[in-house]
């Protein structure tokens, strides 16, 4: 994977995606891969940055939330997080619910952080979400 980028920087980077996904913030995107691999509990797995778009704009059942990160653990350009989310979904419904995620990372010239999202697997108890 070439150089490797510093612990301080993946972790902001998949901190700063939890940041941008609850506030709606459109640079969103700019965090992945072109060629972004995305699994999460009930879907097909999301491929490439168009569907993550298109994943994020009618697919995803959840209206507004907040991510509150636990803990985050890396090793290399590997990143593990748990934590906890709170909000809405687009049915008006609530929910509150922990998640494990894991995330890899590739050094890339285009990333603010000097590296962007390869991959992220989700998982989490909720069937609604």
């Amino acid at each position: 994977m070439g150089r490797e980028t510093g612990i301080d920087a993946i972790s902001a980077l998949v901190r700063s995606y939890y940041d941008r996904v609850d506030s709606g913030d459109p640079t969103l995107f700019d965090l992945f891969h072109d060629d972004i691999s995305y699994k999460r509990p009930g879907y097909p797995t999301i491929t490439g940055l168009t569907d993550l778009r298109a994943f994020y704009r009618s697919v995803r059942v959840v209206d507004h939330g907040r991510h509150h990160t636990l803990s985050v653990f890396r090793l290399g350009a590997q990143a593990a997080v748990e934590g906890q989310f709170s909000g809405a979904l687009r049915d008006g419904s609530t929910v509150e619910l922990r998640f494990s995620d894991f995330f890899d990372t590739a050094v890339h010239a285009r990333g603010e952080y000097g590296a962007v999202i390869i991959a992220r697997r989700t998982y989490f108890d909720d069937t609604r979400v």
